[in-house]
């Protein structure tokens, strides 16, 4: 973990970087995408009274095998390249939402949802990690 160097290139789909809501940049050196990654994340850097977000880039290329849903707050998914629908579920409905290259989905704190792929995709996620719950889909 260090902070982020201005004019230093971040490769954010192999070092994420966690945003404090004091606005403090850290990235997150050694990160996996594996749920002890996101755990041992999750100790190091949030509190329940700063969630923040950890902001990294992530490819699709298949639907999603589940749904997830963020307690801690709202996230914010760009797509940067491909085609994705995501699933929300809204009131007691499946709200689908068609998000192409440069446009962005914000799925509100305790929404669940999902995401089928169109064209594989790349996206930038703003992710609220802790208290995040998954379910099969």
């Amino acid at each position: 973990m260090s902070n982020v160097e201005p004019g230093a290139g971040i490769a954010l789909d192999t070092i994420p970087v966690h945003f404090a809501a004091s606005g403090r940049a850290t990235s997150i050196d050694g990160f996996t995408f594996e749920p002890s990654g996101f755990e041992a994340y999750i100790a190091a850097n949030t509190t329940a009274t700063d969630p923040g977000r950890l902001v990294f880039v992530e490819r699709s290329a298949e639907s999603w095998g589940m749904w997830e849903c963020h307690r801690a707050g709202d996230e914010m998914v760009i797509i940067i390249a491909g085609v994705a629908i995501f699933l929300q579920e809204i009131d007691g409905s499946e709200v689908r939402t068609r998000v192409t290259a440069g446009q962005a989905v914000l799925n509100p704190a305790g929404t669940w949802h999902t995401a089928d792929v169109e064209e594989p995709f790349t996206a930038i996620y703003l992710t609220p990690c802790p208290g995040t719950e998954h379910r099969p889909r």
